[in-house]
């Protein structure tokens, strides 16, 4: 349920000298600064590692507009969520309304991932690409855009299980390329896993084989998605956790989500690989951003619902403080 930010009235001081006012003025302010820095959610233990939510979980109850793009920066400030992902499929957002939901989200205290939902070896990346990185630089936060690592060239062939060797050279050249590209403007390019398998096996390859390929390119890691229906080769949680574990700083951000028989959820439960391990391997290894990411519902009340059921399962393991 959406939380009312209405202000209570204020009532006029009669009777007393003009100097209270500013007193008393003074002393609300800091008692409504202090209500929500205690409110603001976190994790048991690793204080610095941060949650938000994709904007995405709202795309089927939502249209996307700048009004309900900042009615979701107030829920995220309302709830104690330190940031959203901006989900922006192919990045066409105008400059002035970035600069508009920038103001917003800053004058919120919320940070804000750019993301962009379209694959490199796609037709359309570099001018999403271009328009995603000249967005990003207008937001408040840690200067992240975030793409798909796969999926055109896999949803036009049903038997197609992995990159051929010269789809991973054409794939690392052009990542470390735009990677490199948005480094110099402060900015990180980081992919997420998607239908390609996790492992590959010559002359099949897969997202280890990428990250081999690659220098740059950071990784956002989505904890379903190995193991979900549609990945062309579901893969082995404890060996995940062992490539994940030596991946070093490249490893940037993970999505939060559940598969249950290999089917996303509309919110979070347990997974393949336990949300607890995820947590405690990101906060080994001061990986900061923890989205949540759910299955969309066309009810918005349900999506807020969905959103306080997963802080709720959060809250019951033990990974954010009650």
């Amino acid at each position: 349920m959406v939380r009312n930010n209405q202000s209570p009235p204020h009532h006029t001081l009669r009777g007393r000298g003009l100097s209270v006012f500013p007193f008393c003025a003074l002393f609300i302010l800091l008692l409504a600064s202090c209500r929500q820095q205690a409110h603001r959610l976190a994790f048991a233990k690793y204080p610095d590692l941060r949650i938000g939510f994709s904007t995405q979980n709202f795309q089927k109850a939502l249209p996307f507009n700048v009004a309900n793009l900042s009615d979701l920066i107030d829920y995220a400030s309302t709830e104690g969520y330190q940031f959203i992902e901006l989900r922006d499929n192919f990045a066409t957002l105008r400059p002035e309304e970035c600069i508009q939901l920038a103001n917003h989200a800053r004058s919120k205290k919320i940070d804000v991932i750019y993301e962009i939902q379209v694959n490199p070896l796609d037709t359309a990346f570099l001018k999403a690409f271009d328009r995603g990185l000249a967005n990003t630089l207008l937001f408040p936060g840690p200067g992240i855009l975030r793409s798909l690592i796969s999926q055109s060239e896999f949803n036009t062939d049903s038997t197609k299980k992995g990159w051929s060797k010269d789809e991973l050279n054409r794939l690392a050249h052009l990542l470390d390329s735009c990677a490199a590209v948005a480094k110099a403007k402060n900015v990180q390019l980081i992919v997420e896993n998607m239908n390609e398998p996790f492992f590959g096996d010559s002359p099949i390859y897969g997202l280890s084989d990428l990250f081999t390929a690659t220098t740059i390119v950071g990784l956002q890691f989505d904890i379903g998605n190995a193991f979900r229906n549609s990945s062309r080769k579901k893969a082995d949680p404890t060996q995940v956790g062992q490539w994940l574990t030596a991946l070093g700083p490249r490893w940037v951000t993970s999505h939060l989500k559940t598969l249950q028989h290999g089917a996303s959820q509309p919110f979070l439960t347990d997974n393949p690989m336990p949300v607890e391990e995820v947590v405690r391997l990101m906060g080994q290894q001061n990986v900061k951003y923890a989205t949540i990411e759910l299955l969309p519902v066309t009810d918005k009340q349900a999506c807020y619902e969905n959103h306080a059921k997963s802080i709720r399962f959060l809250k019951n393991k033990g990974i954010l403080v009650n």
